[in-house]
């Protein structure tokens, strides 16, 4: 009994000094992290106070320039931006002040002056700050501008306020427009043509030593890319132009080192290239090529174009077809501008995917928006000539239609009739053909009315005429063009 007495009471010690050192522990370590919480918030106080101050200098200092008499601000932004860039800023609002993405000013419809008028509106124009000066408020250094949702109201002389841009004097700073609208007028204060300008910077090009411009640009619904480098030193100007909707490439070089400005230009379009020689007189542009593939005149007052194209050889796909590149500027509805007037001649030789027409002559007088095609013609190899007469290009909603009278000569009979495999019983004497038309670009699909033969009129011509007008065929498919014409002359014989 005693020993097992014995055995309790040692357990018991045990237990008890288990215990102790348990308390033990647990009270050493609250001690230790209360002693730890207290460096550590002597230590944290110091770091937040240290950058509290940090912060509150910073801000300090960049917000320096809000309490500056608003007055200097204005004349400073006014007197940097005109001695920089010759740009005259009629500054009147108030000038606000802003920290993010870098110091700036901002002044919201700020106006833009050229010889003593209104030229332009910025509706957000801000200006960058350079921080060296800081402190010193009457030499505050303007840096980079951003003009944003500006719309310039330009005639030909203030086209001057975007080419002595190019000729700013070196410096570090750039030009930003964007989100712009340049509305290009005739004397009258009519409206010639619309510039969108999505994207644009003006800088120089310090390892090049040229003044540079880059923009991204909207005109008549056709998106293009342009670059502009001006080489000060050596007078010459190089002009990029890229519009990747009509295909068109243009690589222009102008010399100005005497009063009659001269240069070079080269011209990808449809897979084509031409190099072309140019001079720009005071009211007037004269372009030519060695090769006479282009050669015309573009008289600036009022804006008329006379134009002579050449080309070896073009596919019906790039002239009448709803992918061609001739319908994708009737669709940018460029010709549609009232001020506008011009004529074309376009002369092709070789119709590439139909062998037999060729020495195509197409005649475009464009005047007030209507685009007349009237005197054009093709021939057939030497069997038919195939004259328009009245020949009205229209865009609506609907589609684009070619309207007009053809007049088919033939010239070859006897070789006509053996090219299309006509019976030598159905070979009837014939000289000219009439016949009113309608050509669908969207369907490539002609209707024809109206149709005389030697001056007279074919009851059986008519209801063939009618019976293809409900039809779906495609008039430009060879096999089915020349089907219509052997059936055409069958039903005029029988």
């Amino acid at each position: 009994m005693n020993k097992h007495n014995q055995l309790i009471k040692k357990l018991k010690l045990s237990i008890l000094s288990i215990n102790n050192l348990i308390e033990r522990y647990f009270t050493n370590f609250k001690n230790l992290k209360s002693n730890f919480k207290k460096g550590e918030l002597i230590k944290n106080n110091r770091v937040f106070f240290g950058f509290s101050a940090a912060v509150i200098l910073t801000l300090g200092y960049f917000l320096l320039p809000t309490i500056y008499d608003e007055n200097i601000i204005k004349s400073t932004i006014k007197n940097q931006v005109y001695k920089k860039y010759n740009i005259n800023l009629d500054v009147k609002d108030n000038v606000r002040y802003g920290l993010i993405p870098r110091p700036h000013f901002v002044v919201k419809d700020l106006p833009i002056i050229l010889d003593k008028k209104e030229i332009g509106v910025i509706k957000n124009f801000k200006s960058y700050i350079a921080l060296n000066n800081f402190f010193l408020s009457k030499n505050i250094e303007i840096k980079d501008l951003i003009l944003n949702k500006t719309d310039f109201y330009l005639k030909k002389n203030d086209l001057i306020f975007f080419e002595e841009l190019l000729m700013t004097p070196p410096n570090d700073n750039k030009i930003v427009i964007k989100n712009s609208n340049i509305f290009f007028q005739n004397e009258n204060d009519e409206l010639l043509f619309l510039n969108k300008i999505k994207n644009s910077k003006f800088y120089y090009d310090s390892m090049n030593l040229e003044n540079t411009f880059t923009s991204k640009n909207e005109i008549f619904n056709i998106p293009y890319k342009l670059i502009i480098k001006n080489d000060k030193f050596n007078k010459e100007i190089n002009i990029d132009f890229n519009s990747k909707k009509i295909r068109l490439n243009l690589s222009n070089y102008i010399s100005y080192q005497d009063n009659l400005k001269k240069g070079i230009l080269d011209i990808l379009f449809v897979n084509k290239t031409t190099e072309l020689s140019y001079q720009i007189k005071e009211n007037s542009l004269i372009f030519k090529n060695d090769d006479k593939i282009l050669s015309g005149s573009l008289d600036f007052k009022p804006f008329y174009l006379k134009a002579d194209l050449n080309y070896d050889g073009i596919s019906t796909k790039d002239l009448f077809t709803d992918e061609s590149i001739f319908i994708d500027l009737i669709k940018s509805e460029i010709f549609n501008n009232q001020n506008l007037n011009a004529n074309i001649n376009l002369k092709i030789k070789d119709i590439t995917n139909i062998n037999e027409l060729n020495n195509l002559e197409l005649k475009i007088n464009l005047n007030q928006g209507i685009i007349n095609l009237s005197e054009s013609k093709i021939h057939w190899k030497d069997d038919l000539i195939i004259s328009m007469q009245d020949g009205i290009l229209d865009y609506n909603d609907e589609g684009i239609f070619l309207t007009g009278r053809l007049i088919i000569q033939l010239e070859d009979l006897n070789n006509f009739y053996q090219s299309f495999q006509i019976k030598k019983m159905n070979r009837k004497k014939l000289k000219k053909i009439e016949v009113d038309f309608v050509y669908n670009f969207n369907r490539n699909k002609f209707q024809f009315d109206n149709i005389k033969i030697d001056n007279n009129s074919y009851e059986n011509v008519d209801i063939f005429i009618d019976n293809y007008n409900s039809s779906e065929k495609k008039f430009f498919n060879k096999i089915i063009f020349k089907n219509f014409v052997k059936e055409f002359i069958n039903n005029y014989s029988g």
